[in-house]
């Protein structure tokens, strides 16, 4: 009996061993040499087996990286070439479409895993490697509309804007218009990531509507006013609050298009949420502030110079934040809690003579100090409460040139000096007798040109303190650098 058989087969399995016979080859030499079958184990351990191809090509004995690379630089120099209402040639990643070239060269060395898969594979099916690749529509109709003629009557899609006058988000009506298909350049931009290689796609204008609709949009505002309604309050431990107005809350508000391009998504910008709460707990510290009072010897309290203030510094002011943008999200009031950190305040106390706290000054026990009185134009030495000497009459500044007033302590003293008579000055003073500096230009000194003192007003002096001569040597000689003088009304 004579068996038939089909002469196409026999071809295509003769052509089936010749193209398995090189590895065949390969394999034996491998096996007969540095120890045979484990040698060829660890070789195709980490290089693609026989028979393996990515999109056509034969990446058999390559290695990943190597594998990555190749796939790499063909997805790089693949182009879709775009015909018909346009001409354009655009790249892969033009169109939105990725190819990972990693992910593919690891797919392609799957199977090495198995040892078993290592011996058989000279013998076995080829292993053909799909492309690892993704798109986006969002891409596409960016490309599509990129690539219009201007002036075309392209859709226009419905979108959301906040009315600043009504503070409310509101509807911006789309429109139909014409367009290019896009997927049939999503299409072809897909097949040439398959294959690694270039190709083309004929288009055409084709009457469009808009993606995102009126009823979209709609939804999309909606529930922006959702959010932008609903109260935020934080309190703090002091019983404060701090409230987010609506324009405020619409600043927070972002709606753009969906992930896939086919919606609009309302989201909050957490980034502009933070600073705001960050700012509010900025607002709701309390600055730590020393206290500053007077005492007796006895300790008893004279006067408080500075009310003493406990520190308090916000501590939530992140969990805050985070509480806030998810009641945001979930379209929810919101009413917030600060919680304090407090540090005491402490008190800087000064102990003073007994009745000083009735003073322009608050001396301690024997401290001297000068008591410039404007008021009825004396001067007067006191040790802590006590006056050891004056009060003595004196001249103060003429009005345009007034005494300044003030806590003030002496820095220089002259037996004698010449005052003014330099340029910038319009009066020249020689040899002006004991001169006790205060501030600046500001001194007690004596005035042996006038005759009579306790007085004050026109013909008063440039600023200065004019004394009797004898009595501004006895304050020269009494007070040293570093004594307070207080000079007031």
């Amino acid at each position: 009996m004579i068996k038939l058989f089909n002469r196409s087969q026999k071809v295509s399995a003769n052509v089936e061993k010749r193209r398995r016979w090189p590895w065949l080859v390969g394999a034996a030499a491998l096996l007969a040499v540095g120890g045979g079958a484990g040698a060829w184990a660890v070789h195709y351990s980490d290089h693609a087996l026989p028979g393996t191809s990515v999109a056509g090509q034969d990446v058999s004995g390559m290695t990943q990286s190597e594998i990555a690379k190749l796939v790499s630089s063909k997805a790089s120099s693949a182009k879709v070439s775009i015909s018909g209402a346009v001409n354009r040639q655009a790249s892969l990643s033009e169109l939105g479409v990725k190819v990972d070239a990693a992910a593919t060269a690891k797919a392609a060395l799957s199977p090495n895993a198995s040892i078993m898969n290592r011996f058989t594979a000279p013998f076995t099916s080829n292993n053909s490697v799909s492309v690892v690749s993704t798109s986006s529509s969002i891409k596409i109709d960016e490309y599509i509309a990129k690539i219009l003629p201007p002036g075309s009557n392209a859709p226009v899609n419905a979108s959301v804007t906040f009315n600043e006058e009504e503070t409310t988000f509101e509807v911006v009506s789309g429109k139909d218009g014409q367009s290019l298909s896009p997927k049939e350049i999503e299409q072809a931009a897909t097949s040439a990531a398959a294959q690694l290689s270039s190709t083309s796609v004929k288009v055409a204008y084709v009457n469009t509507a808009p993606t995102i609709t009126y009823t979209k949009a709609k939804a999309a505002a909606d529930k922006a006013n959702t959010i932008v309604k609903n109260d935020v309050t934080i309190t703090d431990p002091d019983g404060d609050t701090y409230t987010a107005d609506t324009e405020t809350k619409a600043a927070w508000i972002k709606v753009g298009p969906s992930t896939d391009g086919k919606n609009l998504a309302v989201t909050v910008d957490k980034e502009a949420v933070t600073k705001w709460v960050n700012k509010q707990a900025s607002a709701a510290q309390v600055t730590l502030v020393e206290g500053e009072r007077n005492v007796y010897s006895d300790g008893k309290v004279a006067t408080v110079v500075v009310e003493a203030k406990d520190g308090k510094d916000v501590q939530n002011a992140s969990t805050v934040s985070e509480q806030l943008l998810t009641s945001l999200n979930s379209g929810k009031v919101y009413a917030g809690k600060f919680e304090y950190k407090t540090t005491k305040a402490e008190w800087k106390e000064r102990t003073i003579a007994n009745g000083a706290e009735k003073l322009v000054y608050p001396a301690a026990e024997g401290e001297k100090w000068i008591d410039v009185n404007l008021s009825n134009a004396t001067v007067t030495a006191y040790e802590g409460a006590t006056v050891v000497h004056g009060p003595v009459g004196m001249v103060p500044g003429a009005p345009g040139t007034e005494t300044v007033t003030g806590t003030y302590h002496v820095y220089l003293k002259y037996a004698a000096q010449d005052m003014g008579c330099t340029a910038g000055w319009d009066y020249c003073s020689k040899d002006v007798p004991w001169v006790t500096y205060f501030t600046g230009s500001y001194a007690l000194h004596g005035a042996p040109w006038r005759n009579s003192f306790g007085w004050s007003g026109e013909g008063g002096s440039h600023g200065c303190v004019n004394m009797p001569v004898s009595e501004a040597k006895w304050v020269y000689d009494w007070a040293p650098v570093g004594t307070t003088v207080v000079s007031h009304y």
